[in-house]
């Protein structure tokens, strides 16, 4: 089945059973200000989304990570689809992630409670059995320069916790912007970005409602 991703020109091969492209992706790939030189690290790149619209804003090389060897097969064949060559898929965790040095890092992990998860696949993919909150902020301070940006969407309930972890691994937190299910109804994901080492206050966006 191929889409197109919205606002975009670019193409997107889906595997409508386990990598699709879900309202989360749109979000985050509106949320994440890619600049014409930076150099972005996808962690978690399923079928490519968030990557695809990365290396059409950037110059400079995007490289997509995923453990799971079908989503990194998937997303090679979408970069090929769009003939972008600033691109690259490796088969790896973020935690076996050489040292090197990133502009922003995006990630797009939906952590639910253990109940939610109906299927080992989607375990994996859905709850931080391979990669935690702490993970993600260690790994973001190892790889990315100074002033170097972090992006992600989170549960609302898991905000808290990020807050926490990013103050603890010298993220601040710059921008944020709920995501509710409509106008009569608590927000439910929350898009945030943090700086390395970054200074100042957090700017809170206007919120998104999905209907």
């Amino acid at each position: 089945m191929t889409d197109y991703i919205p606002n975009t020109n670019l193409k997107l091969i889906q595997d409508e059973d386990s990598f699709k492209m879900t309202s989360d992706s749109i979000h985050l790939s509106n949320f994440m200000a890619i600049r014409k030189h930076d150099r972005v690290l996808d962690v978690g790149c399923n079928n490519g989304v968030l990557s695809l619209v990365a290396a059409q804003h950037t110059k400079n090389q995007v490289m997509g990570i995923d453990i799971n060897s079908s989503a990194i097969d998937l997303a090679k064949s979408n970069a090929k689809l769009n003939s972008l060559d600033n691109l690259e898929f490796i088969h790896t965790r973020l935690q076996d992630t050489p040292d090197d040095v990133f502009d922003v890092l995006v990630c797009n992990p939906p952590y639910f409670k253990k109940e939610r998860i109906m299927s080992v696949q989607q375990a994996h993919a859905r709850f931080d059995l391979e990669l935690t909150l702490e993970d993600l902020a260690i790994h973001s301070t190892r790889l990315l320069k100074d002033k170097g940006r972090l992006v992600i969407i989170i549960p609302v309930e898991r905000f808290h916790d990020w807050l926490i972890l990013a103050y603890e691994h010298k993220l601040t937190v710059k921008r944020c912007q709920f995501i509710h299910h409509d106008q009569d109804h608590s927000a439910n994901t929350v898009l945030v970005e943090t700086v390395k080492n970054g200074k100042g206050t957090m700017k809170v966006e206007a919120p998104i409602f999905n209907r």
